[in-house]
């Protein structure tokens, strides 16, 4: 029989370790940074989004420069050009891209590390209570 007590004992402490307030905080935060991340990757991928388009209307650009018509003599330097216009071209779409991970990579880093110090507050405070309720609740 004592063991039927010391099993009633157990199930009777859960509410003590389970806080049903911790549970909705942490969804809540949970939310709340998944929606920061969200943020930022769509944020990201129009930034992207924009670098790339204006990069292809540079490079239709260049195109319609090589195939206007010239002096046959002209076309070894008209291709010339265009490779060289595209070869700037691809560094500057590098070098836009970089910029833009960059600032993700930024944005990300703050976003994660306020959700660490969000949840050792968290912690912190789950604990402080725990213990006061067991204080409070411990037989003398």
């Amino acid at each position: 029989m004592t063991a039927q007590n010391e099993f009633a004992k157990m199930f009777g402490a859960i509410p003590n370790v389970c806080n049903p307030d911790l549970a909705k905080g942490g969804l809540a935060s949970v939310a709340e940074y998944n929606a920061k991340i969200g943020d930022v990757a769509l944020d990201t991928a129009g930034k992207s989004n924009e670098v790339l388009s204006a990069s292809t209307m540079k490079a239709l650009g260049n195109m319609r420069e090589l195939t206007a018509v010239r002096e046959p003599s002209e076309y070894g330097q008209a291709f010339a050009d265009f490779m060289q216009a595209q070869m700037e071209l691809a560094q500057s779409t590098t070098a836009a891209l970089f910029e833009v991970a960059q600032g993700a990579g930024e944005r990300m880093g703050s976003v994660s590390a306020s959700a660490a110090e969000k949840a050792e507050t968290t912690v912190k405070k789950t604990t402080n209570a725990a213990s006061a309720r067991k204080t409070t609740s411990a037989p003398a």
